[in-house]
């Protein structure tokens, strides 16, 4: 080996000085890019902020260029950087690095077949697939930028990210790391393990306190806890707050809610995960079988996934179609609720301002008469599905309405009965759109990345010894 300690570095105005400390064999030829500077086999460089390692170095002395080739290591104050080859613009202090590019930084590390790097600003370009690992999870994506300084980065073109607690997957992602604020755009996958939700959207936006927002044509899908049931939420806008004993879901404009027991319409809707109330707000409708509410808020009690009370105000009407007559049993009221116990139908409840019209049949199944009843408070109760008793308190009016005066035109003020508006089951889940990402890089680690990752293990290992060593 013969040291080369002694060989004057060149420095043109504004470029940067290059100074070689080792290589085995020199050699200078002129080509047609100039004078050439070879330096071949075990060959170590510097600058003031490189320090330079690689098989073959080629100088082009009148271009202000340096190619390197071969196990390639360059080490900073903040990252170290593996290729198999390297162009390196002195004058700009901008290089291209291609084969088997590996970046190590302080809190990530990143790996891609290309990557240009500007190290005056220390950007990080990479025009092909590029994948970062950090201490939570996987990023891959077709291209991006990745900016040491303020620890940010833009991704573009099939973006995945996982880690133990979410996947998520879109067009472009915008990260500032350390504040771990993330913006997704463009077909917006998210899947939220620990809550067994998944959601979709055109953009979605995260930051480090818990909150998470997803607009236009926003969908979730949320599985329960016993993965018995699955309820589909949609609007133009959603928004998650998870706090350390709750989540708080909220969605706004055109709100849409599907379950295997209900579904509702509303202008807004809130979801409560630890007190498992949902609250619908303004022209909120929910039908539950025949039963349609209907009311400016509606709140929607859940125990254990089962439905065990509605609440509706104010002037609130719940409308149930008569299953062989199809005449509409009404109940109306400014506060009208709902219980049910095991599923099954209980009690309603309504006051004040309370109002009904009940229909009923002949032995036949035929319509014969139907019963009107005003009164300040009204309880229902049922055997199954049938009324069992009615009580009524203080003020109370009634009138029987005889078949020849067609009590099934009879409509209590505010009727509303709209299945068509329902609701249905989605034809189709929310699933990711792209296959799982890999659990290794694209390719075989460089030779001198594989001996850093060995220094480093043993060097863990031997600090485990002596802290353990010290504690004894």
């Amino acid at each position: 080996m013969m040291p080369l300690l002694n060989f004057s570095s060149m420095k043109a105005e504004g470029q940067t000085q290059v100074r070689i400390l080792q290589a085995d064999r020199l050699a200078g030829e002129t080509t047609e890019m100039g004078r050439v500077r070879k330096l071949l086999n075990n060959v170590v460089m510097e600058t003031d902020d490189l320090h330079i390692i690689a098989d073959s170095v080629y100088q082009y002395l009148d271009l202000d260029l340096v190619d390197a080739f071969g196990n390639i290591q360059i080490e900073t104050d903040n990252q170290i950087i593996w290729s198999d080859s390297l162009r390196y613009n002195t004058s700009t202090d901008v290089s291209t690095f291609n084969g088997r590019v590996v970046i190590q930084g302080e809190n990530a590390v990143m790996f891609s077949d290309e990557m240009i790097y500007n190290f005056f600003f220390e950007i990080a370009e990479f025009p092909g697939r590029i994948r970062l690992e950090d201490a939570d999870g996987v990023l891959e994506a077709d291209r991006g930028f990745y900016f040491s300084i303020p620890d940010s980065a833009v991704f573009y073109g099939n973006v995945q990210v996982t880690d133990q607690t979410q996947y998520a997957e879109a067009d472009t992602l915008y990260a500032i790391r350390n504040a771990q604020f993330y913006e997704l755009h463009g077909n917006v996958y998210l899947e939220d393990f620990e809550n067994r939700s998944r959601m979709r959207g055109d953009f979605s936006s995260s930051d480090s306190t818990g909150y998470r927002e997803l607009r236009r044509n926003a969908r979730l899908q949320r599985i329960n806890e016993a993965e018995t049931d699955t309820t589909f939420l949609q609007a133009e806008w959603i928004e998650l707050t998870d706090r350390d004993t709750t989540s708080i879901v909220d969605a706004y404009e055109n709100v849409r809610i599907w379950s295997e027991r209900y579904a509702s319409i509303s202008d807004s809707a809130r979801y409560d995960d630890l007190a498992e109330l949902f609250i619908l707000g303004g022209d909120a409708r929910l039908w539950r079988e025949d039963l349609q509410l209907s009311a400016e808020l509606i709140e929607i009690q859940l125990q254990d996934d089962e439905i065990e009370r509605l609440l509706a105000t104010p002037r609130a009407i719940a409308v149930t179609p008569d299953s062989v007559t199809g005449r509409f049993n009404q109940i109306t009221g400014d506060s009208l609720w709902i219980f049910f116990e095991e599923s099954e139908l209980q009690l309603i409840e309504v006051h004040p301002n309370a109002e009904m019209i009940i229909h009923e049949k002949d032995e036949n199944d035929d319509p014969e008469f139907a019963i009107q009843v005003a009164s300040a408070e009204l309880f229902m109760y049922f055997s199954g599905s049938d009324i069992d008793s009615l009580k009524y308190y203080r003020n109370v009016d009634g009138r029987y309405i005889p078949e020849a005066q067609d009590p099934g035109s009879v409509r209590l003020q505010g009727f509303q009965y709209n299945p068509d508006l329902r609701p249905e089951r989605p034809s189709e889940w929310l699933i990711p759109s792209l296959p799982p990402v890999s659990g290794e890089p694209m390719f075989a680690l460089p030779r001198r990345y594989l001996e850093y990752l060995r220094q480093r293990e043993q060097s863990s290992v031997t600090e485990s010894a002596d802290r353990a060593g010290t504690t004894d």
